[in-house]
């Protein structure tokens, strides 16, 4: 059998069929990729600037094993982009890392055109390591790439790109946060090829389709191992996306990107492509959406031991045995939560006892993701505007999106100029965010929820790359309050471990300080109402068994939650020594937060709560 072959100033050479995609070796440039065995194929090589092939190599038998092909071409310069062509017909590369005719968002193509060709990215040099912080600190904001910051009121230089995201890490790190969550950041096809978008069944012959663009770019076909060119304002993805994670390191912030793998995506090929992207842009976790049993599959990876690795459900008993793991990295997408208490923030009957199951739920062998919204559904500001879904801008008359919202219009349907119901609103949504940061677990914020962004009552905005699928910038100039009270709720629970606690509550008095960890109240203290009609609950926290960083013990903390349209009192348990309960914050007064211990002391065994209010007590010497 023949070694090499010459093909012009070219030598051709067998390859390794192990090392799928494209990359630099020592003697060339190695190309590999699986083809069924009867099929032929070839590599077709452009020059720059070319959409027609210069040269076509036939991958020859002694290139071929099993349903792989794979060989070495030495004598390329590095000036080039590759496609491969099977069969007569042209495809990219599934293992490229990059690609050339994809800076256009949104823009319809055909996989077998040369119009789209493969690029041989250079590996990036990194700054920067992982994180790993905890779960139990973690305070996620989740965004989209081009929605971010795409909308004119965004104010950066680089609209809808990865530059774009960076502009805006001064104002994360304001915010508080200390992680980033990345819906798909890799080459998805927002676009289904041209002959597809030109006709479709469901039409009257000669009526032309108008395809949707798949914006948040969930999907069954994407070139996974490309960060999206789309994204990139500088035609480098590679380089732009590796110092967006830099940027976010630098920052004190985890970038945690967003993975759909459909059925077609095998396990195997699944992990490869999160080692890829941890070993290649040090990136610090991944949240899955596919096959449930992936989760277990890299929890046994090596390479992914410490990085966070996040899916909507898992059996965790089954895959660590019963054991608590060595390193606590799987995490829950706790879509329970959600449903949970969004009930109990508008007032539904049988709503508490969930409610104070989740306030308290932080699992000893993987994180919790607990969220008010995110991508698909209402987000917080519909939450409390809208009680039915307005999807009619998506062109499928309204039939598509959940009808099952768990939302409250607060009294009116959409936007009103009523002052009671405006401020109802603002007091639901502080609300919403005291309860998220209230919680134990890993809180996140959908992007542009900390400032009241809508997206009109649409809540399946998949296909609206558009006003309602961009964040809303200048919406925050209408509810100034909001940011501001969001901010101080994150540094307030960053303040009291009791919030954030390593381990989940054990509702018992185990250290003998004098109370329980956690313990809940209602109108008699130490006596818990978790009837159907009951709306309100004490919740107090014994803070000897949270220390602080350093060393010092926490407050002792009470949290007044009352979802009931009426005022409800609730019973003060009696605090060791002289102290007294003092209010820390109160979401029914207008500046909610009281600085410098400057709130009421409460000297009585009751506290009024008011309507729809949340109050936050602790203990203070008298």
């Amino acid at each position: 059998m023949s070694q090499r072959k010459e093909k012009g100033e070219l030598r051709i050479l067998p390859g390794d069929p192990r090392n799928l995609g494209a990359s630099r070796v020592e003697k060339g440039y190695h190309f590999a990729f699986e083809v069924p065995e009867e099929q032929h194929a070839e590599l077709l090589l452009y020059r720059k600037g070319e959409k027609e092939p210069y040269e076509r190599i036939p991958f020859s038998n002694e290139h071929r094993l099993g349903s792989v092909a794979a060989m070495t071409v030495c004598g390329l310069n590095g000036n080039f982009s590759y496609n491969y062509c099977v069969n007569g017909k042209v495809c990219q590369d599934p293992n490229a890392t990059a690609l050339e005719g994809r800076e256009k968002f949104g823009e319809p193509w055909n996989p077998d055109e040369h119009s789209v060709r493969c690029l041989i990215a250079r590996k990036p040099m990194m700054n920067t390591q992982p994180l790993y912080h905890p779960y139990e600190e973690l305070l996620i904001y989740k965004l989209h790439v081009r929605g971010f910051t795409k909308d004119s009121s965004s104010r950066v230089k680089h609209k809808g790109t990865f530059l774009g995201v960076i502009e805006k890490i001064p104002y994360l790190r304001e915010l508080g946060v200390n992680a980033v969550e990345l819906m798909p950041v890799y080459e998805y096809f927002e676009m289904p090829p041209k002959e597809e978008a030109k006709t479709s069944h469901l039409l009257p012959p000669g009526e032309e389709k108008t395809e949707k663009v798949n914006f948040w770019g969930y999907g069954n076909r994407a070139l996974y191992y490309a960060p999206k060119s789309s994204f990139s304002a500088t035609h480098h993805p590679v380089q732009e996306f590796a110092k967006l994670v830099d940027g976010l390191h630098e920052a004190g912030m985890e970038c945690i990107l967003e993975f759909s793998f459909p059925p077609t995506v095998g396990a195997a090929r699944a992990m490869n492509i999160l080692e890829y992207y941890l070993v290649t842009f040090h990136v610090d976790g991944f949240r899955v959406i596919g096959d449930g049993s992936l989760a277990a599959e890299a929890a046994k990876n090596p390479l992914l031991k410490k990085t966070k690795l996040i899916f909507v459900g898992f059996d965790a008993g089954q895959i660590y045995g019963g054991l608590k793991p060595e390193s606590r990295n799987l995490g829950e997408q706790n879509q329970g939560y959600q449903e949970c208490m969004r009930r109990f923030l508008k007032g539904d009957e049988g709503s508490l006892a969930g409610f104070s199951y989740f306030l308290r739920r932080n699992p000893s062998t993987h994180g919790v993701i607990n969220y008010f919204a995110e991508h698909d559904g209402f987000t917080m500001m519909d939450m409390v505007s809208y009680e039915t879904k307005h999807n009619e801008e998506n062109g499928e008359e309204n039939t598509d999106g959940t009808a099952k919202n768990d939302s409250w219009n607060c009294g009116t349907e959409g936007p009103t100029r009523k002052a009671a119901i405006r401020e109802l609103r603002v007091r639901q949504l502080k609300n919403a965010f005291l309860i998220l940061l209230t919680s134990q677990g890993t809180p996140m914020i959908y992007g542009g929820d900390e400032f009241g962004n809508s997206q009109k009552g649409n809540n399946n905005a998949w296909c609206q790359d558009n006003k309602i699928g961009w964040i809303d910038w200048n919406a925050g100039k209408k509810y100034p309050e909001i940011l501001d009270f969001v901010k101080k709720a994150i540094v307030f629970r960053k303040e009291h471990p009791a919030f954030h606690a390593g381990s989940e509550p054990r509702l018992l008095d185990y250290k003998a300080f004098g109370s329980p960890d956690m313990s809940y109240h209602s109108q008699r203290a130490w006596y818990s109402e978790m009837e159907n009609t009951c709306r309100s609950i004490g919740v107090m926290y014994c803070g000897d068994y949270y220390p602080k960083e350093d060393g010092t013990v926490d407050a002792s903390l009470y949290i007044a939650y009352n979802m009931h349209w009426n005022a409800r009192e609730l019973a003060l348990p009696a605090l060791a020594g002289k102290q007294i309960w003092q209010v820390d914050v109160d979401t029914a007064k207008e500046e909610c937060f009281y600085e410098n211990g400057k709130g009421p002391r409460i000297k009585g065994k009751m506290v009024t709560v008011a309507p729809r209010s949340i109050m936050i007590l602790s203990g203070k010497q008298e």
